[in-house]
């Protein structure tokens, strides 16, 4: 009877962690993005902004990216082309707010309301993750350290398709979760499929999110693989292509280096005086990764250590006692590391080439893997949990085997005694 009580009272703190882990997270994203002026020059907003405002102003649903200009917020060319080089699926679905806006002659600042309703909406599944994997209050102050130190809710708030990936991606991470659970879980197959789709708007963030969901697949717990799950992800990854193969025939490349792209970059070369810079070779770029990825959250040292250790603490799920006893968490975060690993060698080719050709040195942001946040989010939980050792109540919800596990050990037939001799 203490102990349903004591599980109960748990289980309540832990939902009110999940409640104050969205409301943290909402109010640093306000209070970032409130004194930055729209278009914010850090987040691309012009950029986001400008091709919108060229769908609005074309009677083309696919625009041309080599041949769409930059506005200012009259309305008005700016006379430079625009940079980004995204398909329109998420550019399609904020024109009704720009045009609502425009014929209002209202601030178009106000279409920061959208991505931050999507950004909201990712908090949520983020939550929604976390009680489903039974992260604890612990597992949630994690969390949000983490996602804070990584600025995560603040790029939540401007105007771009990171939201629409970022709440594709907790959604991918929440199906998943409950589909490894059950195979029968058509709802969990369901959100994993939508997830995919939200993360479409971004390649990247398809690559990413699309790889673990295979993997997740692959690597649940059982004899045989869920092929019906393979076959619904297979049917949507040809779909979701669709778009990229578009921009690959028309471009030669599935992330266009349009006009405005190149401009861009050689711009902020010459700005930041990277064209001064000796190059060097790929085994040096590489060395100088890690680096790389840390500048954009700090200059520090402390920066990089503690962004190399958050990415250090997926070993724990590969550990085999760690498998045995939390097995869905550890096929999340063992299927999110492989997917990551895969997408970032991607990355990695694709900004060294860039860097060889301009001198560039600004591709490799922390905020492109941010659809699988709640993943991460899980593998820090796991290794706090196992750095403090068991120290905790092995009723706590962090402590404590997910119930597969402990319906297998259950169910496991007897060891054979065999008589000692000695």
């Amino acid at each position: 009877m203490a102990a349903e009580v004591g599980e109960k009272r748990g289980r309540r703190l832990e939902r009110a962690a999940a409640a104050m882990f969205v409301a943290a997270l909402t109010a640093l994203m306000l209070v970032s993005i409130a004194d930055k002026p729209f278009p914010f020059r850090g987040a691309d907003e012009q950029g986001h902004f400008s091709y919108v405002a060229h769908l609005s102003r074309s009677d083309r649903l696919w625009p041309d990216l080599g041949a769409m200009p930059l506005y200012d917020l009259d309305g008005a060319p700016t006379g430079r082309a625009n940079f980004i080089n995204h398909p329109p699926l998420f550019y399609w679905t904020a024109l009704p707010l720009h045009d609502a806006l425009a014929a209002r002659h209202a601030d178009f600042g106000w279409l920061r309301v959208y991505p931050a309703a999507l950004a909201v909406a990712a908090f949520a599944a983020i939550a929604a993750f976390g009680l489903r994997m039974r992260i604890g209050v612990a597992g949630f102050a994690v969390l949000f350290a983490g996602a804070a130190f990584l600025d995560f809710p603040a790029l939540a708030g401007a105007f771009s398709n990171d939201q629409m990936a970022m709440l594709g991606g907790a959604l991918a991470c929440l199906g998943a979760a409950r589909r490894v659970s059950s195979r029968a879980d058509r709802a969990g197959l369901a959100l994993l499929l939508v997830g995919l789709a939200l993360c479409s708007v971004k390649l990247t963030a398809l690559m990413l999110a699309g790889g673990f969901a295979v993997l997740c697949l692959l690597l649940a717990p059982g004899r045989k693989p869920d092929l019906t799950g393979l076959a619904a992800l297979a049917a949507a990854g040809l779909a979701l292509a669709v778009p990229y193969l578009i921009l690959w025939r028309s471009y030669g490349s599935p992330a266009p280096s349009t006009a405005g792209q190149t401009q861009m970059l050689k711009d902020y070369i010459a700005e930041f005086g990277w064209d001064r810079l000796p190059r060097v070779s790929l085994s040096a770029y590489l060395a100088d990764a890690p680096s790389l990825f840390a500048v954009q959250l700090g200059r520090s040292f402390v920066h990089l250590a503690l962004l190399m250790a958050m990415c250090a603490t997926a070993i724990v799920a590969f550990l085999p006692r760690e498998r045995e006893a939390r097995p869905v968490a550890s096929t999340l975060v063992r299927a999110a590391t492989l997917a990551t690993v895969a997408t970032l060698s991607v990355h990695l080719a694709f900004a060294y080439q860039r860097y060889a050709e301009y001198g560039w040195l600004g591709d490799l942001y922390p905020r492109y893997y941010f659809p699988l946040l709640a993943v991460y989010g899980l593998s820090w939980t796991l290794a706090a949990r196992r750095s403090a050792g068991r120290l905790a109540p092995a009723a706590t919800p962090m402590a404590a085997p997910e119930p597969d596990a402990i319906n297998r050990l259950a169910t496991r037939p007897p060891e054979k005694r065999t008589r000692s001799w000695s």
